[in-house]
C-alpha cells in the first residue's frame, strides 16, 4: 500500500479536480483508468491514491514519483475540468518521523489544506510559518498524522491531514489554534477552504 513519509523522499503530484456531485463518481473512475493505464506502466511511477470528497465537489490525486525527473503530469481527462496539478515534496510532519499508509476502508478521514501563494517568492517564508502552525495543531484530539507539502514550483503548499473524525476535525477547526499566525500566511497565500472531508476510494503501488 501507498506509504506517505518525509523520510521516503519521495516527491507526489496533487491533481485537484472540481467536480459537480452528479459527476463525482465518473470522474473517480476515468482517474483510477488514467492511473492504472497510463501513469502506472511508466518506469518512474511509484504509487497512487484516489480521493473523493465527502461533499462531492472534489477528487484528488495522489501520485508518487520515484525523481522530479521522471514526474509526468496528470493531464486533462475527458469530459471533465482540468485539474490543479504539481509537483510536490513534503517539507514537515507531525508527529515527527509519523509514516501514513493509504488503503481503500483506511480508518479516519483526509482534510486537505490547499494554499495557492500569491506570488512564488512568498513560498519560503509562508513553509516558515506552516512549520508552525502544524506544531501547534500537533497533539489535538482526533490528529492522527499530518504530512505538510510544497510545490516544487513555488506556487503551492497543501496539509494531508489525517483525522480520526469529521467531528474532531470540526472542534479544532471552530478553535484554530494557530489563529495567532494565520493572517500573515493569508496575507502570503489564498486559501481553498474545504470544511469537508475525503475519503481513499482508490489505491495501487
Amino acid at each position: 500500500m501507498p506509504a506517505i513519509a518525509r523520510s521516503s523522499g519521495l516527491p507526489a503530484e496533487f491533481a485537484v479536480f472540481a467536480v459537480e456531485p452528479e459527476q463525482q463518481s465518473a470522474l473517480v473512475q476515468s482517474l483510477i483508468a488514467h492511473i492504472e493505464s497510463t501513469a502506472q506502466p511508466l518506469p518512474g511511477f511509484v504509487s497512487g491514491t484516489v480521493h473523493r470528497s465527502r461533499d462531492g465537489l472534489r477528487v484528488t490525486g495522489y501520485i508518487q514519483w520515484a525523481t522530479p525527473d521522471t514526474y509526468v503530469a496528470t493531464p486533462p481527462l475527458a469530459d471533465f475540468a482540468s485539474p490543479d496539478a504539481h509537483l510536490y515534496e513534503i517539507f514537515a510532519e507531525e508527529p515527527a518521523g509519523s509514516q501514513m499508509q493509504t488503503f481503500t476502508g483506511m480508518e479516519g478521514l483526509i482534510n486537505f489544506g490547499i494554499f495557492k501563494m500569491k506570488a512564488p517568492e512568498n513560498q519560503p517564508r509562508f513553509v516558515e510559518l506552516f512549520i508552525q502552525a502544524l506544531g501547534m495543531v500537533s497533539g489535538q484530539t482526533g490528529l492522527i498524522s499530518t504530512h505538510a507539502h510544497r510545490s516544487l514550483d513555488g506556487w503551492r503548499c497543501i496539509n494531508y491531514g489525517h483525522w480520526r473524525s469529521l467531528e474532531e476535525y470540526a472542534a479544532m477547526d471552530c478553535n484554530r489554534p494557530f489563529s495567532s499566525i494565520f493572517a500573515e500566511m493569508l496575507s502570503l497565500a489564498d486559501n481553498e477552504y474545504q470544511p469537508t472531508l475525503h475519503e481513499v476510494v482508490f489505491t495501487t503501488n
